[in-house]
């Protein structure tokens, strides 16, 4: 499978398709397991995993995952005995997964008609028209190609992010590599700049808005800038103050300064009592 390629044909087939936000949730999350799988044809995932990658309930997550099968997006068999289901990715651009039952090696005799039943059924007539009106849609429109190498952002997501880009955000990231020239690394240089932050995708998207518009597009622009920017902070802590303006003082200035620098303590009654004895000396004087 082309990871980007499947996600882009699955964008534009919810446009014609209903799907709950639950399933789409879960869909992601088998396409990036599978991918951790190096897309092998079937393979095998707890449900307890399913429940932690996706946040869904034991019970949500087994009806959405029959509501993706109906769709004919996926399909699984049941397996007893505590075993985890075998699950099967229906690509968008292989035909042979329509053609071809889904009968597993890994399962053996011991499974029942139900559990079989349950697991093989293939797509409907139903599915089959929506899948040939889909491509009667876009047979007009290229779809957009990206190289095996797009596909690795979206793990990087996955850990900074702990969580699956929706189909808006993967358009967005898509613009940043194939409109504005970013590469990959980049991308995820701002993923991991966002989560040391404590911060969600729309602070990466943010570094990767401003790092588009200064033409940063590979590692080696990243550096630079931050190297840029390191000095820029550097130069506005550690620049030297203005020189203070200094003008010679007259010489009188310091004398009156000096003489002004202990005045004497005026205290209205010890200037009282002074003239109190002045008067009594005159007093005594004239007697």
């Amino acid at each position: 499978m082309n990871y980007i390629k499947e996600l882009n044909a699955f964008y534009d087939w919810l446009e014609l398709n209903e799907l709950s936000p639950s399933a789409i949730n879960l869909w992601y999350a088998l396409m990036h397991i599978n991918n951790k799988a190096a897309w092998a044809e079937t393979f095998t995932v707890a449900e307890s995993v399913l429940c932690v990658k996706t946040g869904l309930t034991d019970r949500t997550l087994r009806k959405v995952r029959n509501e993706l099968k109906q769709k004919n997006r996926i399909d699984f068999i049941s397996r007893k005995g505590g075993r985890a289901p075998i699950y099967k990715l229906i690509s968008f651009f292989s035909t042979e997964n329509y053609s071809a039952p889904f009968i597993p090696t890994e399962i053996n005799s011991a499974v029942s008609v139900t559990d079989s039943a349950e697991g093989c059924s293939v797509g409907s007539a139903g599915d089959s028209s929506a899948l040939n009106k889909l491509k009667e849609t876009k047979q007009n429109e290229t779809i957009k190609t990206a190289t095996a190498t797009h596909a690795n952002y979206f793990d990087e997501y996955m850990i900074c992010f702990s969580g699956q880009p929706n189909p808006i955000q993967i358009q967005e990231i898509n613009s940043f590599i194939d409109q504005d020239g970013l590469e990959v690394e980049v991308v995820c240089t701002a993923f991991r700049k966002a989560a040391e932050a404590g911060a969600k995708y729309a602070y990466a998207r943010s570094i990767l808005n401003r790092w588009a518009k200064q033409g940063v597009k590979s590692m080696s622009d990243v550096e630079r800038e931050q190297e840029q920017h390191n000095q820029r902070k550097q130069q506005s802590n550690f620049s030297p103050r203005k020189g203070i303006r200094t003008e010679m003082v007259p010489g009188w200035f310091d004398d009156k300064q000096e003489n002004n620098s202990n005045p004497k303590p005026v205290n209205d009654e010890e200037a009282k009592r002074a003239k109190m004895n002045d008067a009594l000396k005159r007093l005594r004087g004239s007697g």
